[in-house]
């Protein structure tokens, strides 16, 4: 991955840095993962992207220093983190969650939904 992409990326923005640097690993301990980091996020998948994560800009109501995380997954999944779960198409859904610390990180982990979203990377 390029570092200073992602600095660049995260320019005045530690906090969401931060919590990109702890879920990053998370993330590439699955195996077999690419990153590629773009202007505005960084994409990971393994035969297909299935993960995104930017710093959500700065708006009036939003804290400073929120990363946003897009999965997509064959599962529909329903919990007051997920801020929206869309089906793009039958089988496939899109899920956005707002990580504010690292909590929301374990139970992103905790509540299967990078492991559905990895399998939904792997093509089977």
């Amino acid at each position: 991955m390029d570092e200073r992409a992602v600095e660049r990326l995260f320019a005045d923005r530690p906090d969401a840095l931060r919590l990109f640097r702890a879920f990053v690993p998370r993330i590439v301990e699955l195996g077999g993962i690419g990153a590629e980091v773009m202007k505005t996020q960084v994409s990971f998948g393994a035969d297909r992207k299935f993960a995104w994560l930017w710093p959500l800009p700065v708006s009036r109501g939003t804290p400073p220093d929120v990363l946003m995380l897009t999965l997509v997954t064959r599962s529909r999944f329903t919990d007051p983190l997920i801020r929206s779960a869309e089906q793009n198409r039958p089988g496939t859904w899109t899920l956005q969650v707002r990580i504010t610390d690292e909590s929301v990180i374990e139970h992103v982990l905790d509540a299967g939904w990078l492991d559905a979203a990895y399998d939904f990377g792997l093509g089977s």
